[in-house]
């Protein structure tokens, strides 16, 4: 086993077969890992590749693996991809925090954990602003005349 991995190391995936945890993955065509179900936000095929992250390296050697950057990692580009598709759709997403995983999965492609963060860092950024239904940009000139 390659104890050089570190948490947050991108990877390049081969899904090999489903368990009961989730999937196991061959990883950068060397040693093995595993995608958990409930942090598996697409279809999975055998034999597909694609890129992947290091979870954690346990203890015992066996590595925990995710689709996406986790933490903070790839807030900020989730968070230009919500701007650009608030900008192409009029300013107005019919999704919140608050959403249904799915919904936002089929979106996004992210989980609404990952979500939750992006839209967290464009909010303290007051550059969107929410209603009970939806996600809206905020108009700078509007901001200004509300602030008066």
């Amino acid at each position: 086993m390659d104890s050089t991995y570190k948490p947050g190391d991108e990877v390049h995936l081969m899904i090999l077969r489903e368990t009961d945890l989730g999937f196991a993955a061959k990883i950068n065509g060397v040693d093995e890992g595993l995608l958990y179900h409930n942090e598996i936000f697409e279809q999975l095929d055998y034999g597909q590749t694609l890129p992947g992250y290091i979870k954690q390296v346990r203890p015992d050697g066996t590595i925990d693996l995710i689709l996406q950057k986790f933490g903070n990692l790839g807030s900020e580009e989730l968070g230009e991809r919500i701007l650009k598709a608030l900008e192409q759709n009029g300013g107005s997403l019919p999704v919140t925090a608050k959403s249904p995983a799915e919904e936002i999965h089929d979106l996004f492609g992210v989980s609404r954990k990952k979500f939750k963060m992006a839209l967290g860092g464009l909010y303290k950024k007051r550059l969107i602003k929410f209603t009970d239904q939806r996600t809206e940009l905020v108009s700078p000139q509007k901001e200004k005349n509300e602030n008066r």
